[in-house]
């Protein structure tokens, strides 16, 4: 991996004729990558973000792209969708409504390991279809002038043919004109056990170096992801489940690349207004009991950094309003949270 400069880890990440200033940016995540958590992402140093998954055949509706999940706002570019689907045709048409709607980026989602998306032939399980994978990806370079990614894992099992079907598809879409190809280190079997397998991401970044090939995969540790890098020498890596209700993953990233020496943990003060001023963003956007039991979603994520994580976290897990919400914040955010 080529370092740009003698002090300093920092290198540009391309996505076509998009270019990252740091290598990494965060990964669009089913039911959390809504408007709120990419404009808090980008508040602290993510320079790109992908909106929630989206199904192709719902992408031409303008109805759905209303919703606070899909929309992309006038301040935040750079920002991609990701699609899934089966039919080239339907990716094809909710590529070109995405990039007139707004979005910078089309990443094509073939990696999805959620039991309801397989059961219907989508996401994780196209990787089994190697040819209807390439025609989408034809389908969609042909109809839009924006950079097209595509999400893959690195098999839909550890079966001989599954792994024959990963490196075909690689190997086709890289000579189809894809911009990115985005790995996961699991099979779709897999879902989310075990650790994640850089190793076969470097082969793959050692068979086509000239590809651009972004790595995903327990991405945690700000510190790690240098020598990770240097070791697989891929060009990038996406942030995901380490970026739910942990905004300062993006922070503490950006100084590793930038060689600056790391900020202290947040306290629980800073902690509590970053908090609220999320939960403030999702409640201009939904009803306010809708709005508190999507939070809670990012409940888990935020406590983790809390002293006493257990506690505080039943607490937040029982609010059901604004008014319950800040006063479990203004309990367990502050110096004298309770101890017993």
């Amino acid at each position: 991996m080529k370092i740009a400069g003698p002090q300093t880890n920092s290198i540009a990440l391309k996505l076509g004729s998009l270019t990252l200033d740091v290598p990494f940016f965060q990964a669009s995540l089913s039911g959390y990558s809504d408007c709120a958590m990419r404009t808090l992402a980008r508040r602290f140093g993510c320079p790109f973000t992908l909106a929630d998954m989206m199904l192709a055949k719902s992408a031409a509706n303008p109805r759905f792209l209303r919703k606070a999940c899909f929309r992309p706002v006038a301040d935040e570019h750079p920002v991609g969708a990701q699609i899934l689907g089966r039919n080239p045709a339907t990716m094809a048409s909710a590529a070109r409504d995405l990039v007139a709607a707004g979005y910078d980026v089309i990443d094509l989602n073939f990696a999805c390991p959620a039991p309801k998306i397989l059961r219907r032939g989508r996401g994780g399980a196209m990787l089994n279809e190697p040819d209807t994978v390439i025609d989408s990806l034809k389908a969609v370079r042909d109809v839009i002038v924006a950079p097209v990614l595509m999400k893959l894992r690195i098999g839909a099992n550890h079966k001989p043919q599954s792994l024959d079907n990963f490196w075909e598809i690689v190997t086709r879409s890289i000579e189809n004109g894809v911009d990115a190809l985005v790995i996961h280190g699991r099979t779709v079997s897999e879902r989310f056990r075990g650790k994640a397998d850089w190793d076969l991401l470097a082969a793959v970044k050692n068979r086509f170096p000239d590809a651009t090939i972004v790595g995903s995969g327990d991405i945690f540790e700000p510190p790690a992801t240098v020598d990770l890098m240097k070791r697989t020498g891929l060009d990038g890596f996406v942030v995901a489940r380490g970026a739910v209700g942990n905004p300062w993953i993006f922070r503490d990233l950006r100084c590793v690349w930038e060689n600056r020496p790391l900020p202290p943990p947040p306290e629980l003060t800073e902690q509590r207004l970053v908090i609220l001023e999320h939960f403030e963003r999702i409640l201009k956007d939904y009803p306010e009991k809708k709005a508190v039991r999507i939070f809670r979603k990012f409940f888990a994520g935020y406590v983790r950094r809390h002293p006493r994580r257990k506690p505080a976290l039943l607490s937040l897990m029982k609010t059901k309003t604004r008014a319950e919400v800040e006063t479990a914040l203004n309990t367990w955010y502050t110096d004298t949270y309770p101890n017993a």
